[in-house]
């Protein structure tokens, strides 16, 4: 994209922000440029890494990272700039400026599904889009514009502010100019990164690749499930915080479904009168919990259960899909739990039939 077209574009969005006629936006974003916003365009100068997650804080790529879960769980084929918006707003500085603002990640979630809906056939890995890729460099510039060398989630945010649909959705909820709220919160204080200095990084980013972010992924606890299945996931990750184990498993999470007060699995636990384990009485020598999902618990909560309810036509997430998920995964730490309940065929079949309850 030429910078003229960037220019244009960028102009038309504080446009929408903000009710302003073209003259007195096109002013206003000149008199932006080079003083903290989105900064000069990048990408003509600097080779870029085929991945653009080695640039950014641990805060920022778990951000991006968990952009992939929240188009999945929309059932969006691509992780677009909005996705990226709402995973932004589930932690750390944006989550705290647009709770400023009274926004949360709620609200965002509820703003995209207005205005995009839900997809149709799941997407297990979708990629991310030539637009979120912009997203991504341009933060890049917006913090080098600012003096940082490694971008966090309100930069992320600056150039987020450059696209239709996220500026569209801020406007909405009453944030008119991301810009002054960023700057409000992080003013800028140095000069400018130097360009040689991204270069290096850049070609360092090429040849290396670069580290997962520590700890993470968040945890992806989102919109669709219901209220019992989101308190039943809690009670996981608290049971895993009670034994100091670091991460949290399978075997915690159907810990907390199976002991879940109210929900699917709730009414199909008294009926049948199953006997679930007590909880195991640790004594916690030293802090090492994290709250930091596995590997495997990170992929039951953010495909196993779509997969689930995708199988039986459902579109919430309650506490029985994600028992099936559980069960069908099921593995070694787990079996201790089912080991006096009924056949897992028994138990999926009863669930099935409670479906959809919550």
């Amino acid at each position: 994209m030429t910078d003229r077209r960037r220019s244009k574009r960028a102009i038309r969005v504080r446009m929408a922000q903000t009710g302003e006629k073209y003259t007195e936006a096109r002013r206003a974003f000149l008199a932006s440029e080079g003083n903290g916003g989105a900064g000069d365009d990048l990408s003509v100068a600097i080779s870029w890494p085929a991945d653009s997650l080695g640039w950014f804080t641990d805060q920022a790529y778990n951000a991006i990272l968990l952009a992939a879960d929240e188009a999945r769980m929309l059932c969006h084929p691509m992780v677009e700039p909005e996705h990226l918006l709402l995973a932004a707003a589930r932690r750390g500085n944006v989550e705290r400026l647009l709770a400023g603002q009274g926004l949360d990640a709620r609200s965002i979630h509820d703003a995209i599904v207005r205005m995009k809906g839900f997809g149709g056939t799941l997407e297990l890995w979708p990629r991310r889009s030539p637009a979120s890729e912009q997203v991504l460099r341009r933060a890049v510039a917006a913090a080098a514009a600012r003096g940082v060398r490694d971008p966090s989630t309100q930069h992320v945010l600056l150039a987020l502010g450059e696209q239709e649909i996220p500026a569209l959705i801020l406007r909405e909820l009453g944030v008119r100019d991301i810009q002054a709220l960023v700057d409000a919160d992080d003013p800028v204080t140095g000069p400018p990164v130097d360009q040689a200095i991204l270069e290096r990084r850049a070609a360092q980013l090429a040849s290396r690749g670069s580290a997962p972010p520590s700890p993470g992924p968040i945890p992806p606890i989102f919109e669709r499930f219901t209220t019992q299945a989101r308190d039943a996931i809690d009670a996981g990750v608290e049971y895993a915080r009670t034994v100091d184990d670091p991460l949290v498993e399978p075997a915690h999470l159907l810990f907390g479904v199976l002991n879940a007060g109210a929900g699917v699995v709730a009414i199909v636990r008294m009926r049948f009168g199953w006997h679930i384990p007590p909880a195991q009485a640790v004594q916690r020598r030293y802090p090492r919990a994290t709250g930091i999902f596995s590997g495997d618990a990170e992929r039951i909560v953010s495909q196993d259960v779509l997969i689930i309810a995708e199988r039986l036509n459902h579109r919430p997430l309650t506490t029985g899909h994600l028992l099936i998920a559980l069960l069908e995964g099921i593995e070694e730490q787990t079996s201790d739990l089912i080991s006096s309940l009924p056949d897992i065929s028994e138990i999926t079949a009863a669930v099935i039939e409670a479906l959809p309850a919550e």
